[in-house]
């Protein structure tokens, strides 16, 4: 749930509420507490980013430090165009 960022050497956390089920070799209770607590604290306003797509935007991020997820705060009348572009990397530590 830790992995360390080749080129900053800082530790982010690296969890997906969609991809996580349980904390292996932790009892149910205990890896759902821990995790909702992880969770709550990475969803704080304080450290999202809310990009105002305007046209011609290009957005990137490196998915080994930012959690990412669409919302509906734009104009779902407007065409959206999105590539998803993966790069070769490094393996985790």
């Amino acid at each position: 749930m830790v992995r360390t960022h080749p080129l900053s050497g800082r530790r982010p956390l690296y969890i997906n509420p969609n991809r996580i089920e349980h904390i292996l070799g932790w009892d149910d209770q205990a890896s759902d507490a821990l995790l909702d607590l992880l969770y709550d604290f990475s969803f704080q306003p304080g450290f999202q980013y809310r990009h105002n797509g305007q046209p011609g935007d290009l957005v990137i991020w490196d998915n080994r430090c930012a959690m990412h997820r669409a919302n509906a705060e734009y104009d779902l009348t407007h065409l959206r165009v999105m590539h998803r572009v993966m790069l070769e990397g490094e393996i985790p530590q």
